[in-house]
């Protein structure tokens, strides 16, 4: 050691970052989104076969083979895990309401939910309606909160659209609205109108 002294909180700040990357190395992150994924997918697995107010984090954990404490390194709670599954879908249906969304996209979002629709009138269909609206009216309203008329609150325009996208989706993935997987994405992005 030399005769300097170091300041307290520089050597401090310097092993902090160096263990900071050292536990950011591939091998931990593919090992951590793989734990993430066996928790989605336990997720999924389990709400195909039953009520999403009966699903447990202990159930989680047990059908993923993870500890208690690994699912709560990757989620908050239930909810979490939940808006987390549902995360990809709302995104897009969130740049659908914007205007600003390729069709493209919004249609393999639209399709996908066609593919596991049994999965989707699950979720739609459940207590878990409220709090995939909630999320996706935030996400609208990050999308919108500029583009809408000053007459009308961005954030009840945002919750107006939620609501309308995904009363539309619940109502098609049921069976009480008959249409193709193309005029749902019309009617995805038709939302966007809604804030002109």
């Amino acid at each position: 050691m030399s005769g300097t002294a170091r300041k307290p909180g520089v050597a401090r700040s310097a092993s902090a970052a160096y263990i900071g990357s050292m536990r950011q190395t591939p091998s931990t992150d593919q090992r951590a989104l793989r734990t993430r994924q066996s928790l989605l997918d336990a997720f999924v697995g389990l709400i195909l076969g039953r009520r999403y107010e009966t699903i447990r984090v202990t159930h989680l954990v047990a059908a993923a083979g993870v500890g208690r404490a690994t699912f709560y390194e990757h989620f908050r709670s239930k909810d979490d895990i939940l808006l987390s599954a549902m995360e990809p879908v709302l995104l897009a249906l969130a740049t659908a309401a914007s205007g600003r969304a390729a069709r493209s996209y919004v249609r393999s979002t639209i399709s996908h939910l066609w593919e596991r629709r049994s999965l989707g009138r699950t979720i739609l269909n459940s207590a878990t309606g409220p709090i995939v609206q909630r999320r996706l009216a935030a996400m609208i309203l990050t999308h919108i909160a500029r583009a809408a008329p000053a007459d009308i609150a961005p954030s009840i325009r945002a919750t107006g659209i939620a609501a309308a996208q995904l009363s539309m989706l619940r109502s098609w993935l049921i069976g009480e609205a008959s249409c193709t997987a193309e005029e749902m994405t019309d009617r995805m992005i038709d939302c966007a109108k809604l804030i002109a």
